[in-house]
Parts: C-alpha cells; structure tokens; sequence
C-alpha cells in the first residue's frame, strides 16, 4: 500500500509539467502578443517596416493641403492623405521600403469640386482617391536640398459616384500617373509655367534621431494623364467612360496637369523607434 504522499506525488508532476508548458507557450506568445507601438516623439512611425532587414530610417509624412489637377478637373486636399514606410540606406542611395503595418498611401477619399452628372439634368457627388500602383522613391537629399525629384509616387485616381460606380480608374500599374514631386522648381512643357515647391522650416529632434520638415511643398506640373477606364453601371455602362473623358478633358498631355501635395514630412532613425516601444 502506498501513503497519501506518495498516491498524491504523480498527480503534483503531471500539474507541474501542465505548469511548465503553459509557460512556455506563454513565453513564445508573448513577443507577438504584447509588441509595442513606438512612443512619445515616435508614436507616428507605427507602419516602419522595422522587421525588414536594412532598414535604417522610418518614413511618415502627411499631406494636407494642395491640390489635383487632371486636365480640366481640380481637385483641393482637404483630407490627410498619408505615406509611411521605411528606408534602406546603402552609401548616398536610398530604398524605399513599403510599410510593415497599415497602407502605404492611405486611400483618402477627396471631393471633387461639381460632381459629375453623366449628361442627366443633376450632377451627384464624386470623389477621388489616390491609389499606389508602383513602387515608391525617396530622397531625403533632394527634399532638403531643393533639387532634383524628392518624392516619386506611381499612383491611379480612382473615382466613385452613382454613376460612375466602383471600378473608374484613371492610371493602371502598367501605364500609372506618374508623380515626380520636387521641393525646387518644375521645367513644364506649355501651357504650364515653372512653379516652385518648398522643404518647409527643418527641425532636429531627439539628439538627431528624428528630423522634421514642417510646412513642406512638394510640386509636379510635367506629367500626363491617361483616360478613364471601367467607368459605368447599368445601362450607362458603355457610355460613361467617353463622357466622364470629355466632361474632364481626359487624357491630358503634360503640361496640362499639376500635383502640389503640402504637409508635414518626418524621418527617424529606425532604431531609435524600436527602442521607443
């Protein structure tokens, strides 16, 4: 016969062994389930795409103000629209790294002034919202230094109202708007006139971790503008996309459009936004 301590003995292991797998896992969860977000001066640089190796800068900037012009249509920003993700920094050449969390170019529905009526009697509300369709270039250089292109953006319009429905697209991935903002001044061909962007006021933060560029103005007025496509609902399908051409002067050769994007751009040593976390 076995005593009560000794009948009572597999049963502590079994408990025991429960114990110590359960903290285990618990420990490897850990990590995933309870990662930070960066703090205080860093807390925008939630996208940086800090797992991806050589990444040394984070990138968040915001743009609200400015405007798009796309042939005879102008379209203010009145909603942030905004960009974040990282940089891999290899000697005086800079890789654009998408963001690890969120959308790399926030879908920020604008207004466009008018509306759109399809040739009926009352125009209804249509918006616009710029999409990354390509891969994005920066240069923290040219942004400073007033030069060259700062800011590459390959992007469609996507355009929605009720008559126009969900799928409108001005630009494609294979033949995008291609955005080649400077903070100098553009070279347009004509009708367009050179016209001058800015780097804004440059701040110096966090012991050099963390620069900023407040009241920046990055500026495009060469590029051309391709028809709309896949406009339509209905009936109206097969002719909406000649009228929504027309009623916008659609496509634009360069020199009739202009992209001016205003706003806040930031920059952080990527480390330093890990170590915030």
């Amino acid at each position: 016969m076995f005593s009560r301590a000794h009948r009572g003995r597999p049963q502590r292991r079994r408990l025991t062994a429960a114990a110590l797998l359960l903290i285990a896992l618990l420990a490897i969860a850990a990590p995933a389930a309870f990662a930070g977000k960066p703090k205080g001066e860093y807390a925008p640089f939630t996208g940086c795409p800090l797992k991806t190796a050589g990444v040394s800068q984070c990138v968040y900037a915001q743009f609200t103000g400015g405007k798009l012009t796309f042939g005879s249509m102008t379209v203010p920003i009145e909603h942030a629209i905004t960009l974040q993700g990282g940089l891999i920094v290899t000697g005086t050449e800079e890789t654009f790294v998408n963001a690890g969390e969120g959308e790399t170019l926030t879908k920020t529905e604008e207004k466009v002034p008018g509306g759109f009526s399809a040739g009926g009697p009352k125009s209804e509300p249509l918006t616009l919202t710029l999409e990354l369709v390509g891969a994005v270039a920066l240069s923290r250089g040219n942004l400073a230094e007033a030069k060259g292109t700062a800011l590459k953006l390959p992007v469609r319009a996507h355009f929605k109202n009720i008559y126009v429905g969900e799928e409108c697209n001005v630009g494609t991935s294979a033949s995008p708007i291609t955005l080649s903002l400077t903070t100098g001044t553009t070279a347009p061909p004509a009708p367009n006139k050179p016209i001058t962007g800015s780097a804004g006021t440059h701040e110096v933060k966090e012991a050099g971790d963390l620069v900023i560029y407040k009241g920046d103005s990055l500026v495009e007025n060469a590029f051309s503008v391709p028809g709309a496509k896949g406009c339509g609902v209905g009936a109206f399908k097969e002719i909406i996309n000649p009228l929504f051409n027309s009623a916008f002067g659609l496509p634009a050769a360069g020199g009739k459009n202009t992209a001016i994007l205003s706003g806040t751009s930031e920059f952080a040593n990527a480390e330093a936004v890990l170590k915030s976390e």
